[in-house]
Protein backbone atom coordinates (compact mmCIF):
# COMPACT_ATOMS: atom_id res chain seq x y z
CA UNK A 1 0.00 0.00 0.00
CA UNK A 2 1.37 3.55 -1.11
CA UNK A 3 2.02 6.29 1.12
CA UNK A 4 -1.52 8.08 0.51
CA UNK A 5 -3.60 5.31 0.68
CA UNK A 6 -1.72 4.00 3.96
CA UNK A 7 -2.57 7.94 5.58
CA UNK A 8 -6.36 7.92 4.02
CA UNK A 9 -7.34 4.58 5.84
CA UNK A 10 -5.44 5.16 8.77
CA UNK A 11 -7.18 8.47 9.31
CA UNK A 12 -10.34 6.94 8.24
CA UNK A 13 -9.90 3.95 11.65
CA UNK A 14 -9.05 6.55 13.55
CA UNK A 15 -11.97 9.15 13.01
CA UNK A 16 -14.14 6.07 13.34
CA UNK A 17 -12.73 5.01 17.34
CA UNK A 18 -12.13 8.35 17.87
CA UNK A 19 -15.93 9.39 17.63
CA UNK A 20 -17.33 6.22 18.21
CA UNK A 21 -19.07 7.62 21.27
CA UNK A 22 -21.48 9.91 19.46
CA UNK A 23 -24.74 7.58 19.21
CA UNK A 24 -28.23 8.25 18.62
CA UNK A 25 -30.79 5.67 18.31
CA UNK A 26 -28.59 2.93 19.05
CA UNK A 27 -25.90 3.86 16.59
CA UNK A 28 -22.65 4.84 16.21
CA UNK A 29 -23.31 7.64 13.88
CA UNK A 30 -19.91 8.13 12.83
CA UNK A 31 -20.14 5.07 10.65
CA UNK A 32 -22.79 7.22 8.56
CA UNK A 33 -20.17 10.50 8.90
CA UNK A 34 -18.89 10.12 5.26
CA UNK A 35 -15.52 11.08 6.06
CA UNK A 36 -14.41 10.59 1.95
CA UNK A 37 -16.53 13.26 0.88
CA UNK A 38 -14.76 16.54 3.46
CA UNK A 39 -11.42 14.55 2.65
CA UNK A 40 -11.65 13.91 -1.26
CA UNK A 41 -12.33 17.65 -1.46
CA UNK A 42 -9.87 19.24 0.39
CA UNK A 43 -6.61 19.75 -1.68
CA UNK A 44 -4.35 20.63 1.47
CA UNK A 45 -5.72 17.54 3.16
CA UNK A 46 -4.90 15.59 0.38
CA UNK A 47 -1.37 17.11 0.14
CA UNK A 48 -0.51 16.65 3.66
CA UNK A 49 -1.78 12.96 3.40
CA UNK A 50 1.24 11.81 0.26
CA UNK A 51 3.71 12.92 3.39
CA UNK A 52 5.43 9.70 4.78
CA UNK A 53 5.29 11.84 8.27
CA UNK A 54 1.75 11.85 8.36
CA UNK A 55 1.36 8.66 9.44
CA UNK A 56 2.76 9.22 12.69
CA UNK A 57 -0.16 11.08 14.20
CA UNK A 58 -2.50 8.10 13.79
CA UNK A 59 -3.10 5.90 16.46
CA UNK A 60 -3.86 2.71 14.58
CA UNK A 61 -2.23 2.26 10.96
CA UNK A 62 -4.27 0.16 8.53
CA UNK A 63 -2.21 -2.58 6.63
CA UNK A 64 -4.50 -2.28 3.49
CA UNK A 65 -8.15 -0.97 2.51
CA UNK A 66 -9.64 -4.45 3.95
CA UNK A 67 -9.46 -3.13 7.58
CA UNK A 68 -11.82 -0.33 7.11
CA UNK A 69 -13.98 -2.96 5.25
CA UNK A 70 -13.43 -5.17 8.18
CA UNK A 71 -14.83 -2.75 10.89
CA UNK A 72 -17.89 -1.55 9.04
CA UNK A 73 -18.61 -5.24 8.67
CA UNK A 74 -18.68 -5.26 12.03
CA UNK A 75 -21.21 -2.36 12.19
CA UNK A 76 -23.44 -3.70 10.02
CA UNK A 77 -23.70 -7.11 11.40
CA UNK A 78 -24.71 -5.65 14.77
CA UNK A 79 -27.46 -4.09 13.76
CA UNK A 80 -28.50 -6.53 10.79
CA UNK A 81 -32.00 -9.08 11.28
CA UNK A 82 -32.54 -12.13 9.94
CA UNK A 83 -35.08 -13.32 8.18
CA UNK A 84 -35.97 -10.51 6.06
CA UNK A 85 -39.60 -9.38 5.84
CA UNK A 86 -41.74 -10.94 3.38
CA UNK A 87 -44.31 -8.64 2.47
CA UNK A 88 -44.24 -4.66 1.92
CA UNK A 89 -43.35 -2.60 -0.95
CA UNK A 90 -39.58 -2.41 -3.28
CA UNK A 91 -38.71 1.27 -2.95
CA UNK A 92 -36.64 2.02 -5.42
CA UNK A 93 -34.48 5.37 -4.08
CA UNK A 94 -34.17 8.12 -7.06
CA UNK A 95 -31.22 10.59 -7.20
CA UNK A 96 -28.63 11.32 -9.42
CA UNK A 97 -26.23 8.51 -9.42
CA UNK A 98 -28.85 6.03 -9.92
CA UNK A 99 -29.03 6.53 -13.40
CA UNK A 100 -31.85 4.33 -14.60
CA UNK A 101 -33.75 4.73 -17.59
CA UNK A 102 -37.12 6.68 -16.30
CA UNK A 103 -38.59 6.28 -19.88
CA UNK A 104 -39.15 2.65 -19.30
CA UNK A 105 -39.03 2.71 -15.51
CA UNK A 106 -42.78 2.08 -15.16
CA UNK A 107 -42.94 -0.95 -17.79
CA UNK A 108 -39.79 -2.77 -16.02
CA UNK A 109 -41.31 -2.83 -12.36
CA UNK A 110 -45.18 -3.22 -10.96
CA UNK A 111 -46.99 0.22 -9.63
CA UNK A 112 -48.69 -2.53 -7.18
CA UNK A 113 -45.14 -3.92 -5.62
CA UNK A 114 -42.86 -0.58 -6.45
CA UNK A 115 -43.44 2.86 -4.91
CA UNK A 116 -40.19 5.32 -5.48
CA UNK A 117 -38.80 7.14 -2.92
CA UNK A 118 -36.63 10.64 -3.81
CA UNK A 119 -34.95 13.38 -1.14
CA UNK A 120 -37.29 16.77 -0.67
CA UNK A 121 -40.64 17.03 0.24
CA UNK A 122 -44.34 16.43 -1.47
CA UNK A 123 -45.87 20.00 -2.90
CA UNK A 124 -48.71 19.71 -0.55
CA UNK A 125 -45.85 19.95 2.23
CA UNK A 126 -43.72 22.97 0.48
CA UNK A 127 -46.77 25.26 0.93
CA UNK A 128 -46.77 23.78 4.72
CA UNK A 129 -43.57 24.51 5.13
CA UNK A 130 -43.41 27.74 3.19
CA UNK A 131 -45.22 28.78 5.69
CA UNK A 132 -43.49 28.11 8.88
CA UNK A 133 -40.35 29.69 9.01
CA UNK A 134 -37.50 28.60 10.39
CA UNK A 135 -36.55 29.69 14.25
CA UNK A 136 -33.21 28.82 14.89
CA UNK A 137 -29.99 27.64 13.53
CA UNK A 138 -30.40 24.08 13.86
CA UNK A 139 -33.85 23.96 12.30
CA UNK A 140 -32.54 25.85 9.69
CA UNK A 141 -30.41 23.00 8.78
CA UNK A 142 -33.12 20.71 9.26
CA UNK A 143 -35.10 22.64 6.44
CA UNK A 144 -31.82 22.66 4.15
CA UNK A 145 -31.62 19.11 4.15
CA UNK A 146 -34.86 17.94 3.03
CA UNK A 147 -34.89 20.37 0.36
CA UNK A 148 -36.02 18.98 -2.61
CA UNK A 149 -33.78 19.22 -5.76
CA UNK A 150 -35.95 19.33 -8.96
CA UNK A 151 -33.12 17.26 -10.63
CA UNK A 152 -34.29 14.13 -8.78
CA UNK A 153 -37.55 14.72 -9.23
CA UNK A 154 -39.19 11.59 -10.30
CA UNK A 155 -42.43 12.45 -11.31
CA UNK A 156 -41.98 11.36 -14.71
CA UNK A 157 -41.66 7.60 -13.68
CA UNK A 158 -45.76 6.96 -14.67
CA UNK A 159 -48.31 4.92 -12.62
CA UNK A 160 -46.15 4.66 -9.32
CA UNK A 161 -46.44 6.14 -5.54
CA UNK A 162 -43.84 8.65 -4.80
CA UNK A 163 -42.72 8.93 -1.47
CA UNK A 164 -40.58 12.06 0.05
CA UNK A 165 -37.90 11.86 2.46
CA UNK A 166 -38.95 15.42 3.95
CA UNK A 167 -42.69 14.16 3.76
CA UNK A 168 -41.83 12.55 7.48
CA UNK A 169 -39.35 15.28 8.92
CA UNK A 170 -39.64 15.73 12.67
CA UNK A 171 -38.10 18.24 15.55
CA UNK A 172 -35.12 16.21 16.58
CA UNK A 173 -33.43 19.35 17.70
CA UNK A 174 -32.77 18.70 21.06
CA UNK A 175 -31.06 15.64 20.17
CA UNK A 176 -28.64 17.04 17.96
CA UNK A 177 -27.55 19.44 20.10
CA UNK A 178 -27.09 17.01 22.94
CA UNK A 179 -25.02 14.92 20.75
CA UNK A 180 -23.21 18.33 19.26
CA UNK A 181 -22.13 19.10 23.02
CA UNK A 182 -20.51 15.75 22.77
CA UNK A 183 -18.91 16.26 19.95
CA UNK A 184 -17.72 19.49 21.26
CA UNK A 185 -15.55 17.89 24.10
CA UNK A 186 -14.35 15.26 21.95
CA UNK A 187 -12.96 18.31 19.80
CA UNK A 188 -11.60 19.59 22.64
CA UNK A 189 -9.33 16.83 24.11
CA UNK A 190 -7.98 16.38 20.55
CA UNK A 191 -6.35 20.25 19.77
CA UNK A 192 -3.01 19.32 18.76
CA UNK A 193 -4.72 16.93 16.30
CA UNK A 194 -4.07 17.96 12.30
CA UNK A 195 -7.35 17.63 11.13
CA UNK A 196 -9.82 17.75 14.13
CA UNK A 197 -8.23 21.75 15.05
CA UNK A 198 -9.33 22.82 11.74
CA UNK A 199 -12.59 24.76 11.94
CA UNK A 200 -13.74 23.36 8.58
CA UNK A 201 -13.77 20.03 9.86
CA UNK A 202 -15.37 21.08 12.87
CA UNK A 203 -17.56 22.64 11.04
CA UNK A 204 -18.15 19.89 8.69
CA UNK A 205 -18.83 17.38 11.96
CA UNK A 206 -21.16 19.76 13.36
CA UNK A 207 -23.52 20.10 10.40
CA UNK A 208 -23.01 16.32 9.67
CA UNK A 209 -24.09 15.08 12.70
CA UNK A 210 -27.08 17.09 12.62
CA UNK A 211 -27.97 15.91 8.71
CA UNK A 212 -27.57 11.97 10.06
CA UNK A 213 -29.46 12.36 13.06
CA UNK A 214 -32.54 13.72 11.01
CA UNK A 215 -32.49 11.01 8.76
CA UNK A 216 -32.11 8.77 10.84
CA UNK A 217 -35.22 9.44 12.50
CA UNK A 218 -37.03 10.37 8.88
CA UNK A 219 -35.90 6.48 8.24
CA UNK A 220 -37.92 5.45 11.40
CA UNK A 221 -40.92 7.10 10.74
CA UNK A 222 -40.95 5.99 7.03
CA UNK A 223 -40.13 2.72 8.54
CA UNK A 224 -43.61 2.73 10.35
CA UNK A 225 -45.68 4.33 7.89
CA UNK A 226 -44.62 2.67 4.61
CA UNK A 227 -44.90 -1.21 4.88
CA UNK A 228 -41.28 -2.21 2.80
CA UNK A 229 -39.92 -5.20 1.75
CA UNK A 230 -36.58 -3.86 -0.09
CA UNK A 231 -34.71 -1.05 -0.60
CA UNK A 232 -33.02 -0.32 -3.94
CA UNK A 233 -29.85 2.13 -3.92
CA UNK A 234 -27.37 3.96 -6.07
CA UNK A 235 -24.72 3.81 -3.53
CA UNK A 236 -23.95 3.38 -0.01
CA UNK A 237 -21.67 6.64 0.13
CA UNK A 238 -24.54 8.51 0.54
CA UNK A 239 -25.42 9.10 3.49
CA UNK A 240 -28.71 8.82 3.21
CA UNK A 241 -28.78 5.97 1.35
CA UNK A 242 -26.32 4.16 3.83
CA UNK A 243 -28.70 5.30 6.96
CA UNK A 244 -31.67 3.57 4.88
CA UNK A 245 -29.66 0.24 4.80
CA UNK A 246 -28.73 -0.04 8.05
CA UNK A 247 -32.12 1.05 9.56
CA UNK A 248 -34.15 -0.63 7.51
CA UNK A 249 -31.93 -4.03 8.03
CA UNK A 250 -32.38 -3.54 11.99
CA UNK A 251 -36.09 -4.09 11.41
CA UNK A 252 -34.76 -7.24 8.35
CA UNK A 253 -35.07 -5.02 5.19
CA UNK A 254 -32.43 -6.33 2.27
CA UNK A 255 -30.97 -3.36 0.48
CA UNK A 256 -29.67 -3.82 -2.87
CA UNK A 257 -26.95 -1.24 -4.13
CA UNK A 258 -26.46 -0.97 -7.43
CA UNK A 259 -23.00 -0.68 -8.97
CA UNK A 260 -22.79 3.60 -10.38
CA UNK A 261 -20.06 3.35 -12.52
CA UNK A 262 -16.78 1.36 -13.01
CA UNK A 263 -14.42 0.45 -10.21
CA UNK A 264 -11.21 2.44 -10.70
CA UNK A 265 -10.68 4.07 -7.96
CA UNK A 266 -10.71 2.16 -4.81
CA UNK A 267 -11.72 5.15 -2.74
CA UNK A 268 -15.09 5.62 -4.09
CA UNK A 269 -16.25 1.61 -3.04
CA UNK A 270 -14.94 1.03 0.10
CA UNK A 271 -16.89 -0.04 2.15
CA UNK A 272 -19.55 -2.08 1.30
CA UNK A 273 -22.57 -1.85 3.28
CA UNK A 274 -25.84 -3.01 1.62
CA UNK A 275 -27.43 -6.73 2.20
CA UNK A 276 -25.85 -6.96 -1.55
CA UNK A 277 -24.17 -5.42 -4.28
CA UNK A 278 -25.03 -5.49 -7.34
CA UNK A 279 -22.29 -5.63 -9.39
CA UNK A 280 -21.19 -5.81 -13.14
CA UNK A 281 -19.07 -8.82 -13.48
CA UNK A 282 -16.49 -10.99 -11.98
CA UNK A 283 -14.00 -8.06 -11.62
CA UNK A 284 -15.91 -6.15 -8.42
CA UNK A 285 -16.82 -10.15 -7.58
CA UNK A 286 -13.27 -11.24 -7.23
CA UNK A 287 -12.12 -7.30 -5.91
CA UNK A 288 -15.00 -7.19 -2.91
CA UNK A 289 -14.21 -10.65 -2.11
CA UNK A 290 -10.41 -9.72 -1.61
CA UNK A 291 -11.65 -7.16 0.85
CA UNK A 292 -13.03 -10.08 3.09
CA UNK A 293 -16.72 -9.75 1.30
CA UNK A 294 -18.85 -12.32 1.42
CA UNK A 295 -19.82 -13.62 -1.87
CA UNK A 296 -22.78 -14.24 -1.04
CA UNK A 297 -23.47 -10.55 -0.46
CA UNK A 298 -22.49 -9.64 -4.29
CA UNK A 299 -24.53 -10.73 -7.63
CA UNK A 300 -23.50 -10.12 -11.15
CA UNK A 301 -26.83 -7.86 -12.30
CA UNK A 302 -25.03 -5.12 -14.59
CA UNK A 303 -26.83 -1.65 -14.91
CA UNK A 304 -29.83 -1.19 -16.66
CA UNK A 305 -28.60 2.30 -18.03
CA UNK A 306 -26.56 -0.28 -20.17
CA UNK A 307 -29.38 -2.01 -21.41
CA UNK A 308 -29.28 0.62 -24.05
CA UNK A 309 -27.36 -1.19 -25.96
CA UNK A 310 -30.25 -3.37 -26.95
CA UNK A 311 -32.04 -0.34 -28.32
CA UNK A 312 -31.63 0.83 -31.81
CA UNK A 313 -29.65 3.49 -33.10
CA UNK A 314 -31.75 6.84 -32.46
CA UNK A 315 -30.41 8.67 -35.30
CA UNK A 316 -29.25 7.85 -38.76
CA UNK A 317 -25.73 8.23 -40.34
CA UNK A 318 -26.69 10.49 -42.93
CA UNK A 319 -28.18 12.75 -40.17
CA UNK A 320 -25.54 12.43 -37.47
CA UNK A 321 -22.89 13.24 -40.26
CA UNK A 322 -24.61 16.45 -41.25
CA UNK A 323 -25.27 17.73 -37.93
CA UNK A 324 -21.80 17.20 -36.58
CA UNK A 325 -20.60 18.37 -40.09
CA UNK A 326 -18.18 15.25 -40.43
CA UNK A 327 -16.52 14.72 -43.70
CA UNK A 328 -18.58 11.52 -45.24
CA UNK A 329 -15.27 8.96 -45.94
CA UNK A 330 -13.16 9.71 -43.19
CA UNK A 331 -12.98 6.88 -40.47
CA UNK A 332 -14.36 8.38 -37.06
CA UNK A 333 -13.71 7.80 -33.45
CA UNK A 334 -14.86 9.45 -30.59
CA UNK A 335 -12.84 10.77 -27.43
CA UNK A 336 -14.14 11.43 -23.79
CA UNK A 337 -12.43 13.59 -21.58
CA UNK A 338 -12.99 15.13 -18.33
CA UNK A 339 -12.77 18.77 -19.17
CA UNK A 340 -9.27 20.27 -19.13
CA UNK A 341 -7.52 17.45 -17.46
CA UNK A 342 -4.59 15.75 -19.28
CA UNK A 343 -5.57 18.18 -22.04
CA UNK A 344 -1.86 18.32 -23.55
CA UNK A 345 -1.70 14.08 -23.27
CA UNK A 346 -4.79 14.38 -25.71
CA UNK A 347 -3.56 17.23 -27.75
CA UNK A 348 -0.58 15.24 -28.79
CA UNK A 349 -2.48 12.28 -29.27
CA UNK A 350 -4.67 14.05 -31.85
CA UNK A 351 -1.76 15.41 -33.12
CA UNK A 352 0.62 12.19 -33.62
CA UNK A 353 -2.95 10.70 -35.21
CA UNK A 354 -3.39 13.97 -37.71
CA UNK A 355 0.39 13.41 -38.86
CA UNK A 356 -0.56 9.57 -40.08
CA UNK A 357 -4.34 9.26 -40.26
CA UNK A 358 -6.49 11.82 -40.42
CA UNK A 359 -9.91 11.19 -39.33
CA UNK A 360 -12.96 12.89 -37.47
CA UNK A 361 -12.87 13.33 -34.14
CA UNK A 362 -15.86 13.58 -31.82
CA UNK A 363 -15.17 14.47 -28.40
CA UNK A 364 -17.53 14.05 -25.57
CA UNK A 365 -16.72 16.23 -22.40
CA UNK A 366 -17.50 15.30 -18.94
CA UNK A 367 -19.14 17.19 -17.26
CA UNK A 368 -19.97 20.06 -19.33
CA UNK A 369 -21.97 20.00 -22.18
CA UNK A 370 -19.78 23.43 -23.68
CA UNK A 371 -17.55 22.32 -26.76
CA UNK A 372 -14.10 21.58 -25.64
CA UNK A 373 -11.31 23.86 -26.19
CA UNK A 374 -9.41 21.15 -28.55
CA UNK A 375 -12.56 21.41 -31.10
CA UNK A 376 -11.25 25.14 -31.43
CA UNK A 377 -7.17 24.11 -32.08
CA UNK A 378 -8.02 21.17 -34.58
CA UNK A 379 -10.06 21.89 -37.68
CA UNK A 380 -11.21 17.67 -37.43
CA UNK A 381 -12.36 17.69 -34.36
CA UNK A 382 -15.64 18.09 -33.13
CA UNK A 383 -18.29 18.77 -30.06
CA UNK A 384 -21.06 16.26 -30.15
CA UNK A 385 -23.97 18.98 -30.54
CA UNK A 386 -26.32 16.98 -27.87
CA UNK A 387 -25.75 13.75 -28.63
CA UNK A 388 -25.69 11.24 -25.80
CA UNK A 389 -22.93 8.42 -26.23
CA UNK A 390 -25.32 5.66 -26.98
CA UNK A 391 -26.53 8.15 -30.11
CA UNK A 392 -22.49 8.55 -31.24
CA UNK A 393 -21.48 4.79 -30.21
CA UNK A 394 -23.07 3.17 -33.52
CA UNK A 395 -21.51 5.88 -35.67
CA UNK A 396 -17.97 5.50 -34.87
CA UNK A 397 -15.27 3.08 -35.74
CA UNK A 398 -13.45 3.25 -32.05
CA UNK A 399 -13.99 5.32 -28.72
CA UNK A 400 -10.69 6.31 -26.82
CA UNK A 401 -11.31 7.55 -23.25
CA UNK A 402 -9.72 7.75 -19.74
CA UNK A 403 -10.04 5.39 -16.94
CA UNK A 404 -13.92 5.96 -17.11
CA UNK A 405 -17.51 4.03 -17.54
CA UNK A 406 -17.27 5.05 -20.65
CA UNK A 407 -15.01 2.41 -22.10
CA UNK A 408 -17.03 -0.29 -20.78
CA UNK A 409 -20.72 1.27 -22.38
CA UNK A 410 -18.39 1.63 -25.23
CA UNK A 411 -17.66 -2.30 -25.35
CA UNK A 412 -20.86 -3.05 -24.60
CA UNK A 413 -22.10 -1.37 -27.47
CA UNK A 414 -19.85 -3.75 -29.75
CA UNK A 415 -16.91 -0.67 -29.97
CA UNK A 416 -12.78 -1.35 -29.71
CA UNK A 417 -12.05 0.71 -27.08
CA UNK A 418 -8.34 1.99 -26.27
CA UNK A 419 -7.53 3.63 -22.54
CA UNK A 420 -5.29 6.30 -22.27
CA UNK A 421 -4.09 5.57 -18.57
CA UNK A 422 -2.12 7.45 -15.59
CA UNK A 423 -1.37 6.78 -12.23
CA UNK A 424 -3.84 8.12 -9.88
CA UNK A 425 -4.97 7.37 -5.99
CA UNK A 426 -6.57 3.82 -5.19
CA UNK A 427 -6.01 2.67 -8.59
CA UNK A 428 -7.44 -0.82 -9.62
CA UNK A 429 -6.20 -1.57 -12.63
CA UNK A 430 -9.76 -2.32 -13.66
CA UNK A 431 -8.44 -2.00 -17.46
CA UNK A 432 -5.40 -3.72 -17.28
CA UNK A 433 -7.02 -7.10 -19.13
CA UNK A 434 -7.04 -4.50 -22.35
CA UNK A 435 -3.06 -4.28 -23.07
CA UNK A 436 -1.55 -3.20 -25.00
CA UNK A 437 -4.61 -1.31 -25.82
CA UNK A 438 -4.00 0.59 -22.29
CA UNK A 439 -1.19 2.68 -22.66
CA UNK A 440 0.20 5.52 -20.62
CA UNK A 441 2.28 7.26 -23.10
CA UNK A 442 -0.46 9.00 -25.62
CA UNK A 443 2.28 8.86 -28.51
CA UNK A 444 1.92 4.96 -28.34
CA UNK A 445 -1.73 4.83 -27.88
CA UNK A 446 -2.07 6.73 -31.24
CA UNK A 447 -0.01 4.05 -32.94
CA UNK A 448 -2.22 1.60 -31.50
CA UNK A 449 -5.33 3.57 -32.83
CA UNK A 450 -3.69 3.77 -36.04
CA UNK A 451 -2.77 0.40 -36.57
CA UNK A 452 -6.65 -0.13 -35.70
CA UNK A 453 -7.95 2.04 -38.30
CA UNK A 454 -5.29 0.53 -41.29
CA UNK A 455 -4.52 -3.07 -40.67
CA UNK A 456 -7.31 -5.79 -40.93
CA UNK A 457 -5.23 -7.96 -38.29
CA UNK A 458 -5.13 -5.84 -35.66
CA UNK A 459 -8.75 -4.86 -36.09
CA UNK A 460 -9.28 -8.25 -35.41
CA UNK A 461 -7.21 -8.69 -32.86
CA UNK A 462 -8.26 -5.73 -30.99
CA UNK A 463 -11.95 -7.05 -30.98
CA UNK A 464 -10.81 -10.35 -29.94
CA UNK A 465 -9.24 -8.48 -26.88
CA UNK A 466 -12.60 -6.91 -26.45
CA UNK A 467 -15.01 -9.83 -26.34
CA UNK A 468 -12.01 -11.18 -23.65
CA UNK A 469 -12.19 -8.50 -21.36
CA UNK A 470 -16.26 -8.12 -21.36
CA UNK A 471 -16.36 -12.05 -20.57
CA UNK A 472 -14.99 -11.28 -16.99
CA UNK A 473 -15.87 -7.61 -16.89
CA UNK A 474 -19.99 -7.58 -18.08
CA UNK A 475 -20.83 -11.47 -18.39
CA UNK A 476 -23.90 -10.21 -19.71
CA UNK A 477 -26.60 -12.96 -20.90
CA UNK A 478 -30.00 -11.04 -20.24
CA UNK A 479 -31.12 -7.28 -19.80
CA UNK A 480 -29.88 -6.21 -16.42
CA UNK A 481 -33.69 -5.18 -15.22
CA UNK A 482 -34.26 -8.78 -15.62
CA UNK A 483 -31.44 -9.74 -13.41
CA UNK A 484 -32.14 -6.82 -10.84
CA UNK A 485 -35.87 -8.29 -10.22
CA UNK A 486 -34.59 -11.87 -10.19
CA UNK A 487 -32.63 -10.40 -7.28
CA UNK A 488 -35.34 -8.70 -5.80
CA UNK A 489 -37.64 -11.81 -5.63
CA UNK A 490 -34.81 -13.75 -4.06
CA UNK A 491 -34.18 -11.23 -1.31
CA UNK A 492 -38.22 -10.58 -0.53
CA UNK A 493 -40.09 -14.25 -1.44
Amino acid sequence: MDTFLENYWSLYMDFLRDFASLTFGGFSLVYFCHLPSYVLRNPVLLNDLENESYINIMKRKASSSKDIQEMFQIFTEKHRVAPFKKDGKVVITVDKLLRFPKSNNHQQFSSQDTVILTNGTSKKNQKINRSTKPKNKTQLINTAVIKIKKRNNPSIIKNMSIYYLGDFSINVETQIKQVQQQARKILSQKENHPLYQKPAFQKWLQLTIASVITYIEITNRLLKKVSISCFVVSTTHSFINRILAVVGSTQGIPTICMQHGIISSELGYIPKIATVDAVYGQFEKDWYQNLGVDPTALEIVGHPRFDQIYSPAKVDQPTFIKKLGLRKYRKTIMIAVRGKEDINQWRKFIQVLNNKQKCNIIIKNYPSSQPHPLTKEFTNVYAIKGYTIYDIFPHVDAVITYSSTVGLEAMLSERVVFILDKNFKGKTGYFQNLQPLIQQDPLVLAEQVIAFLTKTSYRNYAEKKRSQFLSYAYPSNKRSFDRLKQLIKRLTN
